[in-house]
């Protein structure tokens, strides 16, 4: 039986090479869209770490380094996502917050484009799980609280990660934990190609970001994200991918999840697991529209949520309007049960009146 060839990494950077002011210690981690180095500022004399655009699937690597389209016809593709990996880093260079990385500057180089941003000290929460095991509420809740606040400037500003994921979440050594590795230019990459499966990560991602524009998307796409990825902490498993949940009905895919996260209701608070499952729900309407809209339910062991409030009404109003003869029907029986003493004592008044 004939073995399967083993799959080959592009080739990288190697140890030792000169990028304008920074010299590539190793390599850090690489996926389909780019690679990620150690290296060492020069001028600064520090460690950073350096983003390269590296779109495995319409570019390759030559034997001088630089990067090419595989073919003539990818060339324009190769170019437009490299303005929105450009684009991307010079808006993320904004944002000085302590649980979102830090971006210092980008630049182009070897027919590509670089992203030099903070290098953190620390693992990944993807790692951390895997060593671990099962976090506490409490110390689920204090990771999430501080994302929540890197989400809510990141969102004020009209910006979303789009991959948030256990592996983009890195935990410092003094447990604060980081947003890392944006996919908003890869999602404009993937909507442009027809190559979203290859962009999105499985089971992190909600349905808006298979089949719906970016137009689609909002705060509540990242709050799916962060939902599944707590869903992971607290199950040891991701979700059941966005995009066979869609296919049952709205109970339906609320019982997977609850039934799965009710199991661990010995450990986790039950309106701490409701507000996990609520941050999945298929119908992104039917999600937290908001951190702030969240995080009072994750604060709040009360029902009386913004999230539940909201839902309420909706189906009331709802519920309302399918049944307005109903309800005119029980407003005239009530009339006509007030009236009918008052037709019996006029009968009974004429009655006595006329005996009279």
């Amino acid at each position: 039986m004939n073995e399967l060839p083993k799959r080959v990494e592009p080739k990288t950077l190697p140890a030792g090479y000169e990028l304008q002011c920074y010299t590539i210690k190793s390599v850090l981690g690489q996926g389909g869209f780019g690679v990620t180095y150690l290296a060492n500022d020069n001028n600064l004399d520090r460690e950073i770490a350096i983003k390269e655009f590296m779109p495995r699937d319409i570019a390759a690597r030559e034997n001088d380094y630089t990067i090419r389209p595989l073919n003539d016809s990818m060339g324009e593709q190769l170019a437009w996502g490299m303005e929105r990996f450009i684009r991307e880093a010079r808006t993320l260079s904004k944002f000085n917050h302590n649980n979102i990385v830090r971006v210092h500057t980008v630049f182009e180089e070897n027919n590509t484009a670089y992203m030099v941003m903070s290098y953190e000290h620390g693992i990944s929460f993807y790692e951390k799980l895997l060593k671990e095991g099962q976090p506490s509420e409490d110390e689920l809740k204090d990771m999430m609280i501080g994302l929540l606040d890197g989400m809510e400037v990141l969102h004020e500003a009209g910006f979303i990660h789009r991959d948030i994921k256990p592996g983009n979440i890195f935990i410092r050594e003094d447990g604060t934990a980081i947003l890392l590795d944006f996919g908003s230019a890869r999602q404009a990459i993937g909507e442009e190609t027809m190559t979203l499966t290859k962009v999105v990560s499985p089971g992190y991602a909600p349905f808006e970001q298979y089949y719906g524009q970016s137009s689609m998307q909002g705060p509540w796409t990242d709050i799916y994200a962060l939902g599944a990825t707590c869903y992971r902490a607290i199950t040891g498993e991701a979700p059941t991918d966005a995009t066979f949940r869609n296919r049952y009905t709205g109970e339906e895919a609320i019982s997977e999840i609850w039934n799965e996260l009710d199991k661990h209701s010995k450990k986790y608070s039950t309106f701490f697991l409701r507000a996990i499952e609520h941050s999945l729900r298929s119908k992104y309407q039917e999600r937290p529209q908001s951190v702030k809209e969240w995080r009072s339910m994750l604060e709040d062991p009360s029902v009386s949520t913004q999230t539940q409030w909201r839902l309420a009404t909706n189906s009331y109003m709802n519920k309302s309007k399918s049944k307005p003869a109903k309800a005119k029907k029980g407003s005239m029986l009530k009339y006509y049960l007030l009236l009918i003493p008052l037709i019996l004592l006029i009968i009974f008044g004429l009655f006595y009146l006329d005996k009279i």
